[in-house]
């Protein structure tokens, strides 16, 4: 198109050159619109280009703006992920703490099914040792009128009550009459061969009025003691060195059940009082035995009948030792 113009142009100046007549002057003026027409194309066509700069200066504003939005969306993104890290951390922070807590409460529910079993456990422990002392309090108190003879001699067909009380009558002095009321051999053999005998006593006095004068029985082969039961007896051979080696020394001694108390006071025993009181007995029973001989148990001795004469009748009875 510029070619075009330039040639119109110099077209334009030949003809202006020639320009002798009223024909040259139509062509030119004829080349002058065409140039006209030309301009006005190229006008319009700048004036399209024009536009199209302005859009494209608006579009190039838009995608400034756009990258502007991006960028800042970029940005509010990147601060979205920090918080969802940060988030995430404290959500990981509380299920552990969850999870500790979790299993700390567990620990806690287990202590807590424990101590409860062991509480249960102790009390169903002391209901029992209550039951236990009750009952044996209450054996105590049924063989509190018990006394147990010990060293009388084994006779057939023996009448264990009469044997008692001539016993009592020759041996402790008893002059009154005793009101007994079951009267028989149990237990094991003594070393005489024979089983002791336990006999009750319907009143107390009666009974201690019997301990009182077992004192006569000293160097005899003979024993009174009052009857407990086997737990009871079992504390009790255990303080025997101890009451033994105390009254020795010439101290106040008192045997109350199974509670020792001396000078007043109740003996609490320790690992070496009890060696020194078992060396104790050791040393009793060798002193015992030397005196003794040391023989065996004897045997049951064959029935023996012997009379006695009484002021009132005559009758038979079988000899106690």
């Amino acid at each position: 198109m510029a070619l075009n113009t330039k040639s119109l142009i110099e077209e334009s100046k030949k003809a202006m050159e020639q320009s002798d007549n009223d024909s040259n002057m139509n062509k030119i003026l004829m080349i002058l619109e065409r140039i006209d027409m030309r301009q006005q194309k190229l006008e319009d066509k700048l004036s399209k280009i024009d536009e199209m700069s302005h859009s494209l200066s608006q579009m190039c504003n838009k995608i400034t703006e756009i990258e502007t939005s991006i960028s800042d969306l970029v940005k509010r993104n990147s601060l979205i992920e920090k918080s969802v890290e940060d988030i995430g951390g404290l959500l990981d922070t509380v299920v552990e703490r969850c999870t500790s807590n979790k299993k700390e409460i567990e620990n806690m529910k287990r202590r807590n099914t424990e101590i409860e079993r062991q509480i249960e456990n102790d009390n169903l422990k002391e209901n029992f040792k209550q039951i236990e002392h009750s009952l044996l309090d209450l054996r105590c108190r049924s063989m509190k009128n018990n006394l147990i003879f010990s060293g009388l001699g084994f006779q057939q067909n023996e009448n264990c009550e009469e044997k008692l009380r001539r016993f009592m009558h020759n041996e402790l002095g008893i002059e009154f009459h005793v009101e007994l009321g079951n009267v028989h051999r149990f237990g094991k053999p003594g070393l005489n061969g024979a089983k002791p005998i336990v006999a009750r006593f319907l009143y107390r006095k009666e009974l201690e009025a019997v301990l009182r004068n077992t004192n006569k029985l000293k160097g005899k082969s003979f024993g009174v003691n009052e009857q407990f039961p086997e737990e009871i007896e079992t504390r009790r051979k255990k303080l025997y060195p101890v009451l033994k080696k105390a009254r020795h020394e010439g101290k106040q001694v008192k045997l109350v059940r199974d509670k020792l108390f001396i000078n007043g006071k109740q003996y609490q025993s320790t690992e070496e009082e009890q060696n020194i009181a078992s060396e104790y007995r050791e040393t009793l029973l060798k002193n015992n035995q030397k005196q003794s001989g040391a023989s065996p148990p004897v045997p049951p001795r064959p029935f023996k009948r012997t009379r006695t004469q009484s002021s009132d009748t005559n009758y038979e009875e079988n000899e106690y030792v």
